[in-house]
């Protein structure tokens, strides 16, 4: 059950962004984790959007920043993605946020996406209260393709 939580600041992005931006984020995620786009495998894709105070998005420890930053977080399955899947993971997800932002693609930027890619255990992952939950997302992928 990978899951992609992106924090912002309040007001960076207006809730129509935000919504596609978790679209377009859990697309790339499902293209990278090669499940196929089908209504089954999208049920077992989660994500929340956390918004913080505006003046609680710190660079260089002040608020002080003109653009916002963006910290985005996939939770997988340990063992789905190689080095390869990894960078394309942060690649496409810094790329989607330039896109919803509308920004250009300078360094200075692409350096306000921050990306981090959590490979989890299956004893380190709990869902429905057990950590049995590996053989029902295994179940849903088979049935899926």
């Amino acid at each position: 059950m990978p899951w992609i939580n992106l924090t912002v600041r309040e007001g960076a992005l207006t809730t129509e962004q935000r919504h596609e931006a978790m679209a377009r984020l859990t697309d790339a995620l499902m293209f990278w984790e090669k499940v196929p786009e089908t209504p089954a495998a999208r049920k077992i894709m989660k994500g929340w959007v956390y918004e913080v105070a505006a003046d609680a998005d710190y660079s260089g420890g002040s608020p002080d920043h003109e653009k916002p930053f963006y910290f985005i977080e996939a939770c997988i399955r340990s063992g789905r993605f190689d080095v390869l899947d990894k960078q394309g993971v942060i690649r496409d997800f810094t790329e989607i946020i330039m896109r919803i932002e509308n920004s250009e693609r300078t360094p200075e930027n692409l350096r306000r996406v921050w990306v981090t890619i959590n490979e989890l255990d299956r004893d380190d992952w709990g869902i429905g209260g057990h950590t049995n939950w590996l053989r029902d997302y295994t179940s849903a992928l088979d049935e899926i393709g």
